[in-house]
């Protein structure tokens, strides 16, 4: 474990070796001038060795270093889970921040606007990519130096995630893509919340169609990831994306991957060359319904959006048990109706229960080391999609709203993710309690109120 927290069966007389984080250089290249930044790297590097090897021997997706006053809390997220780290004064979150941004190839010197860089590194042998974002903070009384926001997203680039069968999508999904794909026309979206995996997501889905079959282009920067036969296409200097989007037609090209749709006037182009290739795009958004609404804010004409908008698919992630200490349970029959499993399903399984203490010492035994008595260790996606019928486009072109949307595509039967989540339940990848935690509604489920208490008359 890192120098912040230890096992539960560490002894604190004996001094544990760790093995620390290797930086091995900038994603996009740019070397790290170390020699003319002595100071930072005296200041900064021990502690972001520090932080990003704790980060990673907790197994965290990702941590945060935000500015409170003159501390900054970091803050790990493990399974989507949050675990509180150390309280740093300012100075040393800033030097954190600035360090961390060197070495990926950002601007030291520039504070005051948002910045996206990334580090390659190495842990325990194997390779991991650091994404990195960093965000002004708002200027505190007395604070020389301006303090950021820092997020820091891990990827382990050895880990095998580049086709739809990798991540799981559901074969009804892939044949929709497929579909749409090869069609000449329209838009797919695929949308999820910040930070969820969008990005491989959509790559995995553009795997869906056949690369060899149909031209496919990327426009933009999908950083340090590639996709099989699909080459990024050149913008050439002083050219709109409309006259690129003609270079591509001429080119014979069938569907074109952008990354992120956030910008009004390239969604308005997006649209027109809809009308001749495929588009397909990324979006932030809670699910599919909302991604469906930002779209069409986007677009700005709901009747135009939905006529060109083919299929939204979205994605949540939830957590899997701990296969070392999960517990097999014989589920009740009323159970499973409720639930929409099937009948004949014998076993489910739920999370360990707490372990009992030693009779005789009344000493809890040590928690599973797989999960760290967690019961859960790593995530999986489960997804949904709103395929646009003709019903539904009605929806949306008449305007209708993120919950419209969720009540058509209920009453169509699509695939949602409570839906999708069920089949691991059955597999026993997941439990019921993980799903209910995962698909509570915003600020958790209502209690009515009691009524109070007459007081007796006296």
């Amino acid at each position: 474990m890192g120098l912040f927290s230890r096992n539960n069966n560490d002894d604190d007389d004996s001094e544990e070796e760790i093995e620390y984080v290797l930086f091995q250089g900038a994603t996009n290249g740019q070397e790290a001038n170390l020699e003319e930044n002595r100071k930072l790297a005296a200041a900064g590097l021990p502690l972001a060795k520090e932080v990003v090897t704790e980060a990673l021997a907790l197994r965290a997706e990702m941590f945060k270093v935000e500015p409170q006053g003159p501390k900054a809390l970091v803050t790990f997220f493990v399974d989507g889970m949050k675990r509180q780290g150390p309280r740093l004064p300012i100075q040393r979150a800033n030097a954190l921040v600035q360090i961390l941004k060197l070495l990926g190839g950002g601007d030291v010197k520039v504070r005051d606007k948002p910045q996206r860089c990334g580090v390659n590194a190495e842990y325990r042998e194997l390779p991991f990519e650091l994404a990195i974002k960093t965000r002004p903070a708002p200027p505190v009384k007395g604070q020389k130096a301006p303090a950021e926001h820092l997020t820091v997203v891990f990827r382990n680039t050895k880990s095998k995630r580049a086709t739809p069968e990798d991540i799981g999508i559901p074969e009804i999904v892939k044949e929709r893509v497929r579909h749409y794909g090869k069609s000449n026309s329209g838009v797919i979206l695929v949308v999820g919340p910040p930070e969820s995996g969008v990005t491989t997501t959509a790559l995995c889905a553009l795997r869906c169609v056949d690369s060899y079959m149909y031209q496919c282009y990327i426009i933009g920067d999908p950083g340090t990831r590639t996709v099989l036969n699909v080459p990024v296409f050149e913008q050439e200097e002083g050219h709109t994306l409309e006259h690129t989007f003609l270079r591509i037609q001429r080119n014979e090209g069938n569907l074109v991957y952008m990354v992120e749709l956030t910008d009004p006037d390239v969604v308005k182009d997006v649209i027109q060359g809809s009308m001749e290739m495929t588009f397909m795009s990324e979006l932030y958004a809670r699910d599919a319904a909302d991604g469906i609404t930002k779209f069409v804010e986007l677009v700005g004409n709901p009747a135009l959006a939905a006529e060109q908008l083919r299929m939204v698919m979205s994605h949540r992630l939830i957590r899997k048990l701990c296969p070392k200490c999960k517990e097999a349970f014989r589920p009740n029959p009323k159970l499973l109706a409720q639930v929409g499993l099937p009948e004949d399903t014998e076993t489910l399984y739920r999370k360990a229960r707490p372990p009992e203490p030693d009779e005789k010492t009344g000493e809890l035994p040590e928690p599973c080391r797989a999960c760290e008595g967690t019961g859960f260790r790593a995530r999986t996606a489960v997804f949904e999609m709103i395929d646009v019928s003709e019903e539904m486009k009605a929806v949306i072109a008449s305007g209708g709203d993120s919950a419209a949307i969720r009540k058509q595509a209920k009453e169509e039967k699509q695939l949602s993710c409570q839906k999708d989540a069920l089949r691991l339940v059955q597999d026993g990848a997941t439990g019921l309690d993980e799903l209910k935690r995962a698909f509570a509604p915003p600020g958790g489920p209502r209690r009515k109120k009691k009524p109070a208490r007459r007081r007796p008359p006296e």
